[in-house]
């Protein structure tokens, strides 16, 4: 029996144990806990296993600071689970984001804002690997591990003090840390919802980073917030390259950074469908929707469309048929679904 074998049979033991009512704590990994990924899923996770085939995404940020520096960490996962629950496709992708400031309160933004899937091999870890291989491909590599599995089984593997994998067959693929991407995955399962995805499609992710500053000096009468604004896609595709279904999520990560220079970050940071209701726009929506309503009438307006059809799309507002889903600037959710697409043609 191999390591992978022993592994899920451990994880099917474990799970049964869990549906049995015998709960059994797990150990904190990482400051992006499974436990947090999967709180409140007990239920969702379950009804996966008769339901139609869905579609989730689940982003993680993270803000740190240090001295007069601070930074953005986001990791995303798209999933598509089969009608019985278990992942048929997974992607993820990483973003890091660094913000500096001197003793006066001037704040240096980055220039680059592209993902590491985005940077290919402008991301220099296949020199550094001892696998020789970059990041796309040993975050491939984990996604690939993890088809077959149940979420239950997925949030369950387990790693190491440094985060990285145990089993020998996962690590002979990939070798970086990877319990993030396995909380990141968990929650996406978590989320996930029958959308219109169906046996032999395929799921892609794209993500759109820009620079949200408008100061870049803080004074002794007023800080900077150093914002970085973050969307995600989640698309699966037919044979025919045509969208079968869509997430668009959204979040707003700042750091303060006051005049003598230090830099503050928040506690959390919750995108705009995790914020729901209290995000706080229907009252302004000619509509009278939500965030969140707005954006399932954009990514429903995408369903059965192909790249160019979607690319199309004009951003004015001029389409009435859109306009009476979906009021919201869609610049940027066009960019996300633009890259999904790139990245499901690779």
């Amino acid at each position: 029996m191999t390591q992978r074998q022993k592994a899920l049979l451990s994880c099917a033991v474990a799970a049964a144990l869990l549906l049995s009512g015998c709960r059994k704590g797990s150990s904190d990994s990482g400051s992006m806990s499974s436990s947090n990924a999967m709180s409140g899923s007990s239920g969702s996770a379950s009804t996966t296993q008769t339901g139609g085939w869905k579609t989730g995404l689940g982003i993680l940020t993270e803000a740190s600071d240090e001295a007069r520096t601070g930074t953005i960490h986001t990791i995303a996962a798209a999933v598509l689970l089969d009608g019985d629950g278990k992942l048929a496709d997974v992607m993820l992708d990483e973003l890091e984001v660094e913000v500096t400031a001197d003793g006066k309160g001037v704040v240096t933004m980055p220039t680059d804002y592209r993902t590491k899937r985005q940077k290919g091999g402008d991301y220099p870890l296949a020199v550094a690997s001892s696998l020789k291989k970059g990041w796309a491909e040993q975050a491939d590599d984990f996604a690939d591990y993890l088809t077959g599995m149940t979420p239950e089984q997925a949030s369950m593997l387990e790693t190491d003090k440094d985060g990285k994998a145990v089993d020998a067959d996962l690590l002979s693929g990939c070798t970086i840390r990877v319990d993030k991407y396995r909380d990141a995955v968990a929650k996406a399962c978590t989320n996930a919802s029958a959308l219109g995805a169906a046996k032999g499609d395929r799921v892609s992710l794209g993500v759109e980073a820009e620079n949200a500053s408008s100061d870049i000096t803080a004074t002794d009468d007023k800080d900077v917030n150093a914002e970085v604004d973050l969307t995600v896609v989640a698309l699966t595709l037919d044979a025919d390259g045509r969208v079968t279904s869509a997430i668009g999520d959204m979040a707003e990560p700042a750091l303060t950074i006051a005049a003598d220079g230090g830099v503050t970050a928040p506690d959390t940071v919750r995108s705009k469908l995790e914020l729901g209701d209290s995000y706080g726009m229907r009252n302004a929506s000619s509509l009278g929707k939500e965030w969140y309503e707005h954006s399932e009438g954009y990514c429903s307006y995408l369903k059965g469309k192909t790249e160019k059809e979607v690319a199309d799309i004009p951003a004015d507002g001029s389409d009435a048929d859109l306009a009476a889903l979906c009021t919201i600037s869609i610049d940027a959710l066009q960019k996300a679904v633009g890259d999904a697409f790139e990245n499901a043609s690779l």
